[in-house]
C-alpha cells in the first residue's frame, strides 16, 4: 500500500462508490467552497498495490499560529471494517502531517458506532466501532466523546435514517405511525405540489428558513454560507419547496363540492328513505358544509395572499450513498397544508425513482427524552420509522505538541477576557 496525495479525478471517482459509507462534505464540489473560504485543501489516500485508491479524503488546512489545522470534515473515506487499512492510514497520516506544519488534526470520520430502531434499542454489536476508537487513541487521538447534544463546534453524531433497500414507496409508508400516514395524505388531497428551485429563486427558500429560524431559536447560518451549496454543488444540491396553488385548490373543491350536492339530492328524491339513506344524507350535508367552508377559507387567503403560497422548502444532499437532508423550512400560517410532509415524502419517492437506498433525515442530538432540546425533531422523524444511527464522534491529535501547549493556553486565556 501506498499513501499519497491524490488528484481531483482519483478522488471523485473514489468517492463516487456507493457501498462506501461516504458525506456530502466528502466530494470534489466542496473543494471550491473551502478554498473560497480561504483554506488549503489537500487530498489524502491511500493505494493498493495496482495503484487503486482504497481510502481517501478531504481535509481543509486551516492557517492558526504559522502553522495549519488539518481538517478532515467527515473523513477519512474507506472501508472502515478493514482494520489494516485504517491502522496504514493513520500512521502513515502521521508521517505526513509531521512534514507539512501540522499543528493539530481533527478527524470526524462518518462511521456507525452504533444502529438503532425508532425506540432506541440497539440493533447488533458495537465491537467494530469499539476497535476503531481505540486505534484511534492508540495513536494519540482525543476522542471528544459520546455525545448527547448539539456542539457548535462539532458536526452533528447522531441521525435518523430511512432503509429503503428492498423496499417500495408502499411498503415504506406502512411503517409510518398514523400520524405521519395521515398528514401525508392530507396534504395529497389538499394537492399540494413540489417543485424544484433555481439559483434565482433560493430567496424563497431563505424566507421560510428564516422564519423557522425565528420561531424555534436554533442557531443562524448566513446566507452566504447556504447559497454557496447551490452555486458550488450543482446538480447534487437539491431544494424543493412544497406550495399549493388556490386556483387549483378551489376548482378541485368545487368539482367536489358539486359531486356531493348532487348525490345528495338524488338521494333526498327517494320518497321512502330509509335509516341508513338518512345518515348517508347527513354525513353528505357534513361534508358539504365543510367544502363550504374550505372554499371561503381559501377565497379569503387567496384575496390577502395571491394564488401560490409557499409551505415548505429544504437543501438536500445527493452523493452516491445516500440523499441527505441538510436544512429547511417552513410557514407556520399555511401549516395545515401540510407542506413539510409533502416535502420529504417527494423526496423519499425521488430516492426510489433515482435507485438510492438511503433516505437521511440526519441530525438529532442524541438525548431522547421528552426534555430534550430537540425532543419534537425527534418524535417528527421517529414517526417516519426512520432507524437512529450514532456516529463514531470527534477525533483530535496534536502534531506540534510544543505549540499545541501554547495554543490551548491562547485559547484559554482569550475564553476567561470574555468572561
Amino acid at each position: 500500500m501506498k499513501f499519497t496525495e491524490l488528484t481531483v479525478e482519483e478522488f471523485d471517482q473514489f468517492v463516487q462508490d456507493p457501498s462506501l459509507e461516504s458525506h456530502y462534505f466528502q466530494v470534489k464540489e466542496n473543494i471550491e467552497i473551502r478554498e473560497k473560504d480561504g483554506f488549503q485543501v489537500v487530498l489524502l489516500g491511500v493505494k493498493d498495490e495496482n495503484n487503486q485508491v482504497i481510502a481517501a479524503s478531504l481535509f481543509s488546512k486551516i492557517p492558526t499560529m504559522g502553522s495549519y489545522v488539518f481538517y478532515s470534515n467527515r473523513g477519512p473515506v474507506m472501508d472502515y471494517s478493514d482494520l489494516g487499512l485504517v491502522d496504514f492510514y493513520l500512521k502513515s497520516l502521521d508521517g505526513y502531517l509531521a512534514k507539512n506544519k501540522c499543528l493539530y488534526v481533527k478527524l470526524d470520520p462518518y462511521w456507525m458506532y452504533n444502529i438503532y430502531d425508532k425506540d432506541v434499542h440497539q440493533i447488533g454489536d458495537n465491537q467494530l466501532g469499539d476497535q476503531l476508537v481505540q486505534m484511534l487513541k492508540s495513536y494519540g487521538y482525543e476522542h471528544h466523546g459520546f455525545t448527547t447534544k448539539y456542539d457548535a463546534s462539532s458536526q452533528v453524531r447522531w441521525m435518523g435514517v430511512l432503509n429503503l433497500k428492498d423496499q417500495t414507496p408502499q411498503s415504506i409508508k406502512k411503517h409510518f405511525d398514523s400520524q405521519r400516514k395521515r398528514n401525508v395524505n392530507k396534504a395529497a388531497n389538499f394537492g399540494v405540489q413540489v417543485r424544484y428551485l433555481e439559483e434565482q429563486e433560493f430567496d424563497q427558500f431563505l424566507a421560510l428558513y428564516r422564519e423557522t429560524e425565528a420561531r424555534t431559536g436554533f442557531t443562524s447560518k448566513t446566507d452566504e454560507y447556504l447559497l454557496s451549496f447551490f452555486r458550488h454543488y450543482g446538480s447534487k444540491a437539491i431544494v424543493p419547496m412544497a406550495y399549493i396553488d388556490l386556483d387549483q385548490y378551489l376548482t378541485r373543491l368545487q368539482q367536489d363540492l358539486s359531486d356531493k350536492e348532487t348525490r345528495r339530492d338524488q338521494m333526498m328524491a327517494n320518497q321512502n328513505k330509509s335509516d341508513k339513506q338518512l345518515k348517508k344524507i347527513a354525513e353528505l350535508d357534513k361534508q358539504i358544509a365543510h367544502n363550504q367552508q374550505e372554499m371561503l377559507k381559501a377565497s379569503e387567503l387567496r384575496k390577502t395572499d395571491g394564488s401560490i403560497l409557499n409551505l415548505a422548502s429544504g437543501i438536500f444532499f445527493a452523493n452516491a450513498y445516500e440523499i441527505n437532508y441538510f436544512s429547511g423550512g417552513s410557514s407556520e400560517k399555511y401549516n395545515h397544508f401540510m407542506g413539510p410532509y409533502a416535502m420529504h415524502w417527494h423526496m423519499i419517492n425521488y430516492c426510489f425513482e433515482h435507485g438510492y437506498e438511503r433516505y437521511n433525515f440526519y441530525g438529532l442530538s442524541g438525548d431522547f427524552t421528552e426534555s430534550s432540546e430537540d425532543y419534537g425533531v425527534y418524535r417528527f422523524k421517529r414517526g417516519f420509522n426512520v432507524q437512529l444511527e450514532e456516529l463514531v464522534g470527534d477525533f483530535y491529535k496534536p502534531i506540534n505538541k510544543p505549540k499545541y501547549i501554547i495554543f490551548q493556553l491562547i485559547n484559554r486565556l482569550r475564553s476567561k477576557l470574555k468572561k
